[in-house]
């Protein structure tokens, strides 16, 4: 909880953008420039144990997951499908990687074994279905899915393969992020056509918005 991990982009006049990921302090001090890349990085996420990060590299010219040791900086190339590799989460015991694919048709939500690499399709749905995040029990997982005609939060449970809907209020709900207690979600909401950053309770269903913009 002390340090940031983010993409910054800065623009080269008449050449492509230079895309860094970055590693400081949670005040933004002390950056440390982990990758430098002419194509674009997205979604870094952090291991658990805070060793390892994951992110999405444009290098290969489409999208693909890697992760990378942050002591050595050694770097593996988990996917390289065709068509959308996106949104890297780890699983609260660092074993799991859950991501999005769109080998098999529409975007869903896969579950990757890191020892094995062995992929588990958990979505199969029509609709978009990205934005993976774990509860911390590593039980469940949150996702965004446009399934309803709008993008709404959903959760997956990965003992009974069901999923519900999580969100009802707002017709843009999204980018789930779970609180360490298990009952607070922090998500993209949109309300009265303005975009905000809203607080969700998952027992009262209370959207408590948070910003001002």
């Amino acid at each position: 909880a002390t340090r940031l991990l983010y993409v910054s982009v800065t623009r080269v006049p008449g050449g492509k953008a230079d895309s860094r990921l970055t590693l400081a302090d949670s005040d933004g001090a002390r950056p440390i420039v982990v990758l430098e890349s002419r194509e674009p990085l997205l979604a870094p996420a952090w291991s658990p144990d805070g060793k390892q990060i994951a992110y999405v590299s444009f290098e290969t010219s489409r999208p693909a997951i890697y992760r990378q040791d942050l002591a050595t900086g050694a770097r593996e190339q988990l996917t390289n499908f065709k068509g959308l590799n996106g949104a890297p989460a780890w699983s609260p015991d660092g074993n799991t990687m859950a991501m999005v694919l769109s080998k098999d048709g529409s975007p869903d939500i896969y579950l990757m074994d890191l020892a094995t690499k062995r992929l588990t399709r958990i979505t199969r749905h029509y609709a978009i279905d990205t934005e993976p995040a774990w509860m911390p029990d590593g039980k469940s997982l949150l996702f965004t899915s446009d399934r309803g005609g709008r993008p709404q939060i959903y959760r997956y449970d990965l003992r009974t393969g069901t999923t519900e809907r999580v969100t009802f209020e707002g017709s843009y709900n999204a980018r789930a992020r779970v609180a360490q207690d298990g009952r607070n979600v922090v998500m993209v909401h949109q309300q009265d056509g303005r975009f905000h950053i809203a607080l969700l309770d998952l027992v009262t269903n209370r959207v408590q918005v948070l910003t001002s913009t």
